[in-house]
């Protein structure tokens, strides 16, 4: 069964100096009646720009 789900991806990325909502899309790979796993497709550079990040910001190794 293929099936397809959407909403919106919140959240605050650390140090970043606002939170974001962006469209989300979730393809679920099912194994009978369980999901096994998941894509979720959102469009990082909304992200980064709603968080007040730059392009290409990558988080630190810390």
């Amino acid at each position: 069964m293929l099936f397809t789900a959407d909403g919106t991806y919140t959240g605050h990325i650390k140090g970043a100096p606002r939170p974001f909502a962006v469209p989300l899309a979730t393809l679920p790979d099912t194994h009978g009646h369980r999901v096994a796993s998941d894509q979720d497709f959102y469009i990082v550079s909304s992200v980064l720009a709603q968080s007040g990040l730059p392009a290409g910001w990558t988080p630190s190794a810390s």
